[in-house]
């Protein structure tokens, strides 16, 4: 089952995005219960502050990284605004059973759109507007990733008024809606995401803390996934 088909057909799912690329980490989090295990590479990740290394530096460990998931997918950010995969390694991604990719549209090559084995994952910022939520929902994009916090917000808590704006983009995009922790969202909020209309949570640094442990990475993983299940 690919990832759109989890996070179309799932009640509501769990994605754990790795504050690094640590197989240790990655272990935890599917010891925690994730269903789904993202990464990244060749990008400055504003809440881990961490800078991840190229693709042909991270190659060996991701394809290590696959084989440890087993079923359950593997998504990666494969570049940023400085740099991105090349048309060739997302062919050769394909091939190491890479399940989705996750960008920015505004650092999103259009080949990356061109395939048709990884689910594409999209991101819009704080910056998009009802035309931005009509084009999506006339395109190729499987899953519209809601980053939609600037960078201020990161961090903080959790509104009523997020809320709203999560359903609004969720009825008007027309697409699967995936929430990141941008907020400091907690465990007992996510049944608000689930009843505005949302299909998932991405747990990261904001939650999990930007230099976490196996142990805590674990306990984050399976609070939320304990608030999944309850739904």
């Amino acid at each position: 089952m690919s990832f759109k088909e989890r996070i179309v057909n799932n009640k509501f799912s769990l994605v754990v995005s790795l504050p690094s690329n640590s197989l240790e980490l990655a272990k935890a989090a599917l010891e925690g219960g994730a269903m789904a295990v993202k990464v990244h590479c060749n990008v400055w990740h504003r809440a881990s502050g961490h800078t991840f290394g190229s693709y042909a530096e991270n190659r060996e460990f991701l394809k290590e990284l696959i084989a440890l998931c087993g079923d359950v997918p593997v998504g990666l950010v494969p570049g940023g605004e400085d740099a991105f995969i090349t048309p060739e390694e997302r062919l050769e991604l394909e091939e190491m059973g890479l399940g989705f990719f996750s960008a920015y549209t505004h650092h999103l090559p259009c080949h990356m759109m061109e395939s048709n084995v990884l689910t594409k994952m999209a991101a819009i910022d704080y910056t998009y507007n009802q035309n931005t939520l009509d084009a999506v929902r006339r395109s190729q994009i499987d899953v519209l990733e809601c980053s939609v916090q600037p960078g201020e917000n990161y961090g903080t808590n959790l509104n009523y008024a997020d809320i709203l704006r999560y359903s609004d983009i969720v009825e008007k995009s027309g697409k699967p809606c995936l929430i990141p922790t941008q907020r400091k969202i907690k465990p007992c909020e996510v049944k608000h995401l689930y009843e505005a209309g949302c299909k998932a949570v991405m747990i990261g640094a904001v939650v999990m803390g930007k230099e976490p442990g196996a142990e805590e990475v674990k306990a984050a993983t399976a609070a939320f996934r304990e608030a999944v299940d309850a739904l």
